[in-house]
């Protein structure tokens, strides 16, 4: 598996998913107390694991999953991974600011990035000439 795809499925992965909620979560809660240790909370721990999950768990069975197709068609680009990025800003930002409605907004931002291909038609097979 090339480092490409490890990038790729390494977010799909469990560990990585339930660090980035809880640490997320958490780094708001620090945040809305106005202690600057949430940015750290933020950013260390999911950094830590995502490099540690790319270099020694094999993702190949992520890769062969549904969801890994998924991941492979709608989470891969880069403009996906800015979005997602920009709703976790906000929601960092509305703790801050102690505004639950943006932290709320920032949330569902990420939440309809991640779901977003499942709001689009699949796309119809063509039939074969006759």
């Amino acid at each position: 598996m090339t480092l490409e795809e490890k990038k790729i499925y390494h977010q799909i992965h469990p560990v990585q998913l339930g660090v980035d909620f809880v640490t997320g979560f958490g780094a708001v809660f620090m945040l809305w107390q106005q202690s600057l240790w949430g940015i750290a909370v933020a950013f260390v721990p999911s950094t830590l694991v995502s490099l540690y999950i790319i270099a020694k768990v094999d993702l190949e069975r992520y890769k062969a999953s549904s969801f890994g197709l998924y991941a492979r068609k709608h989470l891969a680009s880069k403009s996906s991974d800015w979005m997602r990025f920009g709703g976790f800003a906000v929601m960092l930002m509305g703790g801050w600011l102690r505004l639950w409605w943006v932290i709320g907004a920032g949330f569902l931002g990420i939440v309809f990035i991640w779901c977003g291909g499942l709001l689009t038609p699949p796309k119809a097979k063509a039939e074969p000439p006759r």
